[in-house]
């Protein structure tokens, strides 16, 4: 039952998010997130494509050999290649884990604008498999990073697990780089800007008429001391331990101050009361 919805349902939940959205500020975007092809019919998809036009679409796929063969079994063509017969995926479009393609949906993918989001630390610990980033990224595909874990949510380590499992499976070293950028600048400014797309939102990236969203390391860490440029980003995805990010301003407001939510208080207490109601469930 929890993926149970029909479209009128959906639509009153879309409208209630509308409006508590709208409190936030300017500076957002509503999107729609149809869990999976095992999860939605054909008919649903499209119909939720086309009624809600202006956000971004995310959904899960190929992440498992499992969904797979289900999908192939049922459909008669594996996930991703399916979803592109049978949608009209553009760059309004997030494909959330995309672990599993050949190599005729590997271009198919990153020829169509979309982006996909990797969640790197979930699919090693679920033991999904390797996105294959390199050869994505070579073919002008696009890259966000999120989680989907309830091991941990951390940035360094998402970024830290993307580019070491490319170096084991390649068994390489460097692998998700370019000639002018290291390993740690090449990552960031990927996910930055296609982080940017996968949330319909004009950031990640300093210029005119983006979002002034930004955040700060902590400048006493002794894994960045003295370092700058693309050498304090390598040492913070590869070499930091800890948490290091001491300030993040969302367009513009200062949300985080060394290293603490300016509602942390309120949110903690939140959180500890509603885990322990979840606890006594069991």
């Amino acid at each position: 039952m929890r993926f149970r919805n029909d479209l009128d349902g959906f639509a009153v939940i879309w409208s209630g998010a509308r409006r508590a959205i709208e409190k936030l500020g300017e500076d957002h975007a509503l999107g729609i997130a149809p869990h999976s092809l095992r999860a939605v019919s054909k008919f649903d998809l499209n119909q939720l494509a086309e009624a809600y036009p202006q956000g971004p679409i995310h959904i899960h796929i190929a992440e498992q050999a499992a969904e797979i063969e289900e999908v192939t079994t049922a459909y008669g063509l594996p996930p991703i290649a399916w979803l592109f017969a049978n949608a009209a995926v553009d760059n309004n479009w997030c494909l959330v884990h995309a672990t599993h393609m050949n190599d005729d949906e590997i271009t198919l993918l990153a020829s169509s604008g979309a982006v996909v989001g990797l969640c790197p630390v979930t699919e090693a610990n679920l033991g999904d498999g390797i996105f294959p980033a390199n050869e994505f990224l070579n073919r002008g595909g696009s890259i966000g990073l999120g989680t989907d874990s309830n091991i941990a949510i951390d940035l360094v380590q998402e970024m830290r697990t993307l580019e070491y499992s490319q170096r084991l499976r390649d068994q390489a070293r460097s692998v998700l780089c370019e000639k002018e950028k290291s390993t740690g600048r090449y990552l960031f400014d990927e996910i930055c800007r296609g982080g940017a797309q996968a949330t319909g939102r004009h950031n990640g990236k300093i210029a005119p008429g983006a979002w002034a969203d930004f955040m700060a390391l902590d400048g006493n860490a002794l894994s960045i001391a003295g370092l700058k440029e693309d050498r304090l980003l390598d040492a913070w995805v590869f070499a930091s331990k800890g948490q290091m990010v001491s300030d993040v301003w969302s367009a513009g407001r200062h949300m985080v101050k060394e290293g603490r939510h300016i509602n942390r208080h309120g949110i903690e207490k939140r959180f500890r009361k509603t885990m322990r109601e979840l606890r006594n469930l069991l």
